[in-house]
């Protein structure tokens, strides 16, 4: 006989998914800040002359895709991506590189399916997105999608963390990102450091509906507060985050919705507590994901696709209103129609040259570098690489 909803064990399912639903929420006691590393301008030093420089990356699968950059306590820049015979292979695993003086210091396979099965009791299928970043203690901690069944539709998120530079992994921590079955869930772009130690996780669901998603972390992988971006569509995802004080912050996010094929926006005002939707912006985005960041003179910068019928340009915008408006930048990469330059992800030097790594052709991941003052030069139209499919 079917048990009706006031049973005692209908309510204690219902009592079970409130209490974890409840626990995706916690916000803690203190109001949550960016951190002032964040936020908070670094002494401006005027370059001498505009500066581009590419730097060659080693490429040891024939696919490679979705890199992550973040600089280390030397100095050193930290690259990771996957790569594999194609995405979505059970072959592709999460490499990385170490470049110091702009050239390859380091490079090696840092993790496999195979690892992270024995560092979680799951099965792993595959591996893809990875999000690099250093803590506090000068650890290289590692956010990472895998799929054990399907597709990206049912991935989950991992946090690891190493001691040795990312050559190996303590336990990994799953976080649990949803009440139900914790599926498609997906990290793409930065983190965002907060005030209190722990960090902002931009994530989103994919599965049917698409959203952003806003998750505070601890270094220990403890998820704090999960909380939904708003989307009039339900067709935005792959949020990039940037801090304009310690309780402002925009998201600039990707566009899967064909009829308005430009790039979504979020805010928040309340240190990433709640979001709320904003106007998109004036930039074409071919539901392509697409990076910000917040550069030491305080104007936000984007690395995106601007033609609605492909990613053979890459191409840069800047703001210097906290992204109220932008305007056009240079161009990175122009190829004829075909050639993808994608995924783009930045970082920025204590000395203040700006890192921009990006998926080449499927091929490879390419990383340039350039300063501040070569985006205020020259032709906005002419590329800084022009690159064969």
């Amino acid at each position: 006989m079917t048990k009706s909803p006031s049973s005692p064990r209908w309510s204690l399912t219902l009592l079970i998914i409130g209490l974890v639903a409840a626990g995706l929420h916690t916000r803690g006691s203190i109001e949550p800040r960016f951190a002032a590393s964040s936020v908070i301008d670094a002494q401006k030093q005027e370059p001498a002359s505009a500066l581009f420089l590419p730097i060659e990356l080693p490429r040891p699968t024939p696919s490679a895709h979705a890199s992550s950059i973040a600089f280390m306590q030397d100095g050193s820049l930290l690259i990771a991506w996957f790569g594999g015979t194609r995405e979505g292979a059970d072959d592709v695993a999460i490499q990385m590189a170490r470049v110091k003086d702009e050239r390859v210091q380091d490079s090696w396979t840092s993790l496999t399916c195979e690892q992270l099965e024995g560092l979680t009791h799951r099965v792993i299928r595959t591996l893809g997105n990875p999000v690099v970043w250093i803590d506090a203690d000068g650890r290289v901690q590692l956010n990472v999608v895998s799929v054990s069944y399907g597709g990206w539709s049912g991935s989950s998120v991992n946090q690891l963390h190493s001691q040795d530079g990312g050559k190996s992994w303590s336990a990994a921590q799953r976080l649990i990102l949803s009440p139900f079955f914790n599926l498609s869930t997906l990290v793409r772009n930065q983190i965002i450091a907060m005030q209190d130690g722990t960090i902002g996780l931009p994530a989103y669901h994919e599965l049917l509906h698409k959203w952003g998603m806003w998750v505070r972390v601890t270094t220990e992988g403890r998820v704090l507060q999960c909380e939904r971006m708003p989307s009039n569509v339900g067709e935005l995802l792959q949020p990039a985050v940037a801090a304009i004080s310690a309780t402002d912050a925009v998201a600039v996010l990707r566009n899967t919705n064909s009829a308005q094929p430009v790039v979504g926006r979020s805010a928040t005002e309340d240190g990433g507590q709640t979001w709320s939707l904003k106007a998109p912006l004036d930039i074409p985005s071919p539901n392509a994901s697409i990076s910000m960041i917040r550069l030491v003179d305080g104007s936000l910068l984007i690395a995106a696709n601007p033609l609605v019928n492909g990613r053979n340009v890459l191409q840069l915008f800047r703001s210097r209103d906290g992204g109220a408006s932008w305007t056009a930048s240079r161009t990175i990469e122009r190829s004829a129609p075909g050639g993808e330059f994608s995924y783009p992800s930045f970082a920025q030097s204590a000395d203040g040259m700006i890192y921009l790594s990006y998926t080449w052709q499927r091929k490879g991941i390419r990383l340039c570098c350039f300063n501040a003052l070569w985006l205020d030069t020259g032709d906005n139209e002419n590329a800084a690489m022009e690159s064969a499919q």
